[in-house]
């Protein structure tokens, strides 16, 4: 083989190692009551799809937390991820899209907002009648 085809093909295997990465924000919590901040869909190169990760604010600030499931094991609970990332580049890879994704909602909901407080706000003015004044609304005002 070639050393211009071994450098192609070791360029294709490490890009076969990093799938395509997306991340999508499905809902926002906007309750006092938890730490969870967001719930996301991540996209694993077209794939695969993992529903339910967390964006969780903790002490030393955002991080995002897998889907996971509860059982107990010698009476204790035990919390088990049910996907992780076998590797740290994909799992440092994953957590920026999942952030990246929240910072941009958080942006375009506070640019919603501000667009929203940009227009006034009609709902309490009554609508005018067109045949006020008038004594017959089949008529118009100006006489044949």
């Amino acid at each position: 083989m070639s050393t211009k085809n071994k450098s192609y093909f070791n360029q294709l295997a490490e890009v076969a190692h990093k799938p395509i990465v997306t991340a999508k924000i499905d809902r926002l919590v906007n309750s006092p009551n938890t730490h969870i901040k967001a719930y996301a869909t991540v996209n694993l190169g077209g794939a695969f799809v993992v529903h339910d990760v967390k964006i969780v604010d903790g002490q030393k600030g955002l991080f995002v937390q897998m889907p996971q499931t509860t059982f107990k094991k010698d009476g204790k609970v035990t919390y088990q991820d049910v996907f992780h990332a076998v590797t740290a580049d994909a799992r440092s890879e994953m957590n920026a899209k999942v952030l990246d994704a929240f910072q941009q909602k958080l942006m375009q909901d506070a640019a919603n907002a501000q667009a929203q407080d940009s227009y006034p706000v009609l709902d309490h003015l009554e609508p005018e009648d067109p045949f006020a004044g008038m004594d017959d609304p089949g008529q118009s005002e100006m006489t044949m």
